[in-house]
């Protein structure tokens, strides 16, 4: 005869492999009828009750996760897990979380996941400067800490302080100046902000301490190529010989489409197609095969799978959507790795919010992306998007807004980390002069060949776009007025 401390094992177990698989809510109410029977709340009711608001979240029920947590912190005040996880999930559903965050790293001071969440936290509640000081500081005390100055140049950016990008980890390097970590950290961030010719002196200066080192020379090879230095851009990835990793193949297939060789970028994908990190490599597939006259491009942009959908703009709530996002966005910046030109993003996974107008727009979004999977063509095991298994609830990869002014623009980019994704006009300027802020698809990036977009689409307040995430898009500037869209990447599994 079993007793409680095996049902709660078996609960945990359950919730694991529900979450594990992607089928949650069978096993959510398993353990909330089980919560039900059993209102007496025991010490080892924590467990279950962690569980339940995990469980909740990957299901986008975070006030219900919220609800559950607290709960389990009444139970077990002093258990840092489960207040950095009622944290981290308040974070998420936009609520204020800083005091938690703070209360997290009394109860585990050496988590440096914690510390990143408080800063997020303070960027959240309108206190990025003061997140930002906080991180400067436990730099200075933990000068190896890789993420913490990862977070450190995203957070500088966010504040308007994109000078200071670099200045955690020029601190740790007079420190520490043998590191080829926080070296190669340094010109990573440098490439994800697009910034070519400091990448091009920080990959010199590294060479000089570190001696030819591949990562080094890669950068500099990424570095003259994308500032038009072709000859020496040619000899440098010469010298580097065959791509060894996906990082290397995507630098080199840009490098060969700017050529303008684009059979020898065909025949050096075509190995990486079917490998790890193969996302990164198919949407220079769309460019290659297409500039090449290969038919492989016309079967990867199959019929369907670019859908505009006109939505009712009282069903989703339009009215009261747009001034709540209008307020996020008086706390936003631009992301270092973003295609945002003139403009603002939101910080964290937006459709994760719990206020009403982003719970009603996530479930109409929900019934759109079935809707659109069920239009596909069938499964075809080899196409990265018609490859999916159809059917299953749709979860979101990352989700946020964006509001652009002026001559504003997103530079033309794809979406390595998912499956489908999306544009949702919210406000469009009036009277646009015709072409101006259109959204463009499966053109080429400029320098990456010649080639027209497949498709324009006009921007018109609660119009939707889906694509697949390999797709290149971008949109056209606009010369004055707000536009504002909200996005999202739904997963590939």
């Amino acid at each position: 005869m079993s007793g409680p401390g095996d049902e709660r094992q078996a609960l945990a177990e359950l919730a694991e492999q529900a979450l594990a698989r992607g089928d949650e809510e069978q096993a959510e109410a398993r353990l909330a009828a089980w919560l039900a029977r059993n209102p007496r709340r025991h010490p080892a009711d924590v467990t279950i009750l962690h569980w339940t608001a995990m469980l909740r979240r990957a299901l986008d029920r975070r006030d219900g996760a919220i609800a559950a947590l607290e709960a389990a912190q009444r139970l077990a005040p002093d258990n840092g897990g489960v207040v950095h996880a009622l944290a981290h999930v308040s974070l998420e559903a936009g609520r204020s979380s800083a005091r938690l965050f703070e209360q997290a790293t009394l109860l585990a001071p050496a988590k440096g996941e914690i510390r990143l969440g408080l800063a997020s936290a303070r960027l959240a509640e309108g206190e990025g400067p003061r997140g930002l000081a906080e991180l400067e500081a436990m730099l200075a005390a933990n000068p190896g800490w890789m993420e913490g100055h990862r977070q450190f140049a995203q957070l500088s950016v966010m504040v308007g302080q994109e000078g200071r990008l670099l200045a955690s980890i020029e601190a740790a390097l007079q420190r520490f100046p043998q590191s080829d970590g926080l070296r190669a950290l340094a010109i990573e961030l440098l490439l994800s902000g697009e910034r070519h010719a400091e990448v091009l002196a920080a990959a010199d200066r590294a060479i000089a301490v570190h001696g030819p080192v591949r990562t080094f020379l890669l950068s500099r090879a990424a570095a003259l190529d994308e500032l038009g230095r072709g000859e020496e851009a040619a000899a440098a990835f010469a010298a580097l010989g065959a791509a060894t990793d996906q990082g290397h193949a995507v630098w080199r297939l840009r490098h060969l489409l700017r050529r303008g060789e684009a059979a020898q970028a065909v025949s050096e994908m075509e190995p990486l197609l079917a490998g790890e990190g193969a996302e990164a490599i198919w949407p220079y597939a769309a460019l290659a095969w297409r500039l090449a006259g290969d038919p492989r491009s016309a079967w990867l942009e199959a019929e369907g799978l670019v859908r505009v959908i006109d939505l009712d703009p009282a069903e989703i709530g339009l009215e009261a959507l747009v001034p709540m996002l209008r307020g996020l966005h008086a706390r936003s910046g631009r992301f270092l790795d973003q295609s945002v030109r003139g403009g603002t993003q939101t910080d964290g996974v937006l459709l994760a919010r719990c206020e009403p107008e982003i719970t009603r727009i996530r479930e109409v979004l929900r019934g759109e992306i079935a809707k659109f999977e069920d239009s596909l063509l069938p499964v075809d095991a080899a196409h990265p998007t018609l490859a999916r298994k159809r059917g299953r609830r749709p979860r979101f990869a990352g989700s946020w807004s964006v509001r652009l002014a002026g001559a504003g623009f997103h530079a033309p980019h794809h979406h390595p980390q998912g499956w489908i994704s999306s544009a949702l006009y919210l406000a469009v300027p009036q009277d646009l002069p015709p072409g101006e802020g259109w959204l463009d698809l499966g053109g080429a990036p400029a320098g990456l060949g010649d080639l027209a977009p497949r498709v324009s689409v006009e921007p018109k307040p609660a119009r939707l776009v889906l694509f697949p995430s390999w797709m290149w898009h971008g949109t056209r500037p606009f010369a004055a007025g707000e536009r504002m869209t909200l996005a999202f990447d739904v997963a590939r599994t």
